[in-house]
């Protein structure tokens, strides 16, 4: 009894000194954040809100007007702006350039994802060499060789999963591509064994759903309460229990290879193998290790490809269309575009059918890397999607590991957050014209020499869909660009072609225009929640 009753005194002077420990660590935060503002001179947006915590509230749920405020005021000068984690400094374009020259000790874009992510909570590892050198190596290396694998598993997967459509149907498009994408996807990642798995397809699919909701939950409160906040945060319960049905799904799948190489059998070729091969080399040597690195190569490649391409889709499709294919990039990619083609510009599905067409007939039907490059009216809707829907209003996040300063003095401090603005830049008038209108056409236009090249480059191929400049960062920039940009745009261009080529799509009767971007914090997506019509088109 004596001994219970010490046990609980123990416990309860701990339960003691935890919360004395939380008091004292958020005087110190206060003290050092009221610091730190102090030595930030640069002028602040959203100052007239009040204090700090009223500013954090209110970005919340305004980001997106704050950003565009600060870039109408402060185009070309340094300004800075209270976000859900801190204040963050915003820099003009012009110092685009020297940032991406500074060394990652300095400015470091991992902590920043780190931030993002809410990775002391959610567990997820921003920084992971081994799953950037395989893509970088290894997929991009090999994508002639994975495109004729795309392709087929494109021609079975869509039918499967969209169905016979024989008369005009509803669907939840996001939802139809979440699995298309991570099917196709999964054939590259994991094998075509493997990728139509219940198991691997619900841990690809929600792992990320789950995760991003839970940063996002935890970062409705200040930073220093997260840490007992999280307890009532199921979803990260949720991301732990996709990481655990991961690790079981592969642990006989990677012994079963390990046997087989050991027996000298001939071993297929997609990622996962690829990831087994150099797995000593980048020191990864748990299966665990193993499974987190495909929960993340999905969560890279399903959730923004399926969202690019259903933005498309709604943009160009006020009507119904009687010919076939729309416009995906990887789900949020095809989402994206998706919802463009459907909802701004249907006159062009005709002509993307025919572009399809005759690059193919030039190309003995083959859709080769080559032939999927020459599709650029195709390549122009998905880079005018990007354009017109930025994920995000900021681009290129660091955190400032060391005290820098540019070229004309300016001094960033350690400790601070820094960005560049993307929303407006890549919706400014001096860089696009007429850019708040969806133009189907616009780069195409410009790549051929149709139109003028606003921005002077020294090659019109930079207005790619790939291509990364300071005045459209939708894939990153410099040496921290999106690595698997390559494997996505492919993975985009095929799907897209088979839903149109295949299929008719339309709004839903009564709805007159693109379903309106769902805006939370400053994070920017299409409505999952929406359907559109389709229908098997005529042979």
């Amino acid at each position: 009894m004596d001994n219970l009753n010490c046990k609980s005194l123990v416990s309860d002077y701990s339960l003691v000194y935890q919360f004395l420990g939380t008091f004292a660590t958020l005087g110190i935060f206060f003290l050092v954040l009221a610091l730190s503002n102090q030595s930030l001179k640069f002028p602040l947006v959203g100052e007239e809100l009040g204090g700090y915590n009223k500013r954090r509230r209110y970005y919340l749920d305004n980001a997106v007007e704050l950003y565009k405020q600060g870039y109408k005021k402060f185009k070309n000068s340094i300004w800075r702006i209270t976000s859900s984690d801190g204040d963050v400094v915003i820099l003009p374009l012009k110092y685009t350039e020297e940032l991406r020259k500074i060394a990652d000790d300095i400015v470091n874009n991992a902590k920043a994802l780190d931030k993002l992510t809410e990775a002391k909570f959610t567990g997820l590892k921003a920084d992971n060499p081994l799953m950037i050198h395989i893509i970088k190596a290894d997929l991009t290396h090999n994508l002639p060789k994975v495109n004729q694998l795309l392709t087929l598993e494109v021609a079975r997967t869509v039918p499967e999963e969209l169905g016979p459509c024989t008369e005009w149907t509803e669907v939840n498009i996001n939802q139809k591509l979440l699995r298309i994408v991570a099917i196709v996807s999964g054939h590259i990642f994991i094998g075509p064994e493997l990728c139509r798995s219940p198991e691997y397809l619900h841990a690809s699919i929600r792992f990320t759903v789950d995760l991003f909701t839970a940063a996002a939950r935890l970062k409705r409160w200040p930073r220093l309460l997260r840490g007992l906040v999280k307890y009532f945060v199921s979803e990260l319960d949720d991301v732990q229990e996709h990481r655990r049905a991961a690790h079981e799904f592969l642990k006989p799948v990677l012994r079963q290879r390990r046997e087989r190489a050991k027996q000298g059998e001939e071993m297929s070729s997609d990622l996962l193998q690829w990831i087994i091969y150099k797995a000593d080399k980048y020191d990864v040597k748990t299966d665990e290790e193993i499974a987190e690195i495909q929960l993340n190569l999905s969560m890279a490649a399903i959730h923004t490809t399926t969202m690019t391409a259903t933005h498309m889709y709604v943009q160009c499709s006020r009507s119904p269309i009687n010919s076939n294919l729309t416009d995906l990039f990887t789900n949020l990619s095809v989402i994206t575009s998706v919802y463009d083609i459907v909802g701004h510009c249907p006159e062009v599905i005709p002509e993307i059918r025919e572009e399809i067409r005759s690059v193919l007939a030039a190309n003995d039907n083959i859709m080769t890397t080559q032939a999927l490059f020459q599709m650029k009216l195709l390549d122009s809707v998905m880079r005018e999607s990007q354009r017109c829907n930025p994920a995000t209003p900021v681009r290129l996040v660091r955190e400032v590991l060391k005290t820098f300063k540019f070229s004309d003095g300016t001094e960033i401090p350690a400790g601070t957050t820094i960005g560049l603005p993307h929303l407006s830049t890549v919706q400014d008038p001096e860089h696009y014209p007429d850019p708040l209108t969806y133009n189907p056409h616009r780069f195409a236009k410009i790549r051929s020499g149709e139109a003028e090249d606003p921005l002077n480059y020294p090659s019109r191929e930079q207005y790619q869909f790939i291509s990364v400049t300071k005045e459209n960062m939708g894939f990153g920039f410099g040496r921290h660009a999106c690595p698997g940009r390559f494997f996505a745009a492919n993975e985009i261009k095929l799907i897209c072609a088979r839903l149109l080529m295949d299929y008719d799509i339309k709004l839903p009767d009564g709805v007159k225009a693109r379903y309106p971007n769902i805006v939370r914090g400053n994070a920017i997506t299409p409505d999952s929640t929406k359907t559109i019509m389709v229908k098997r088109a005529a042979a």
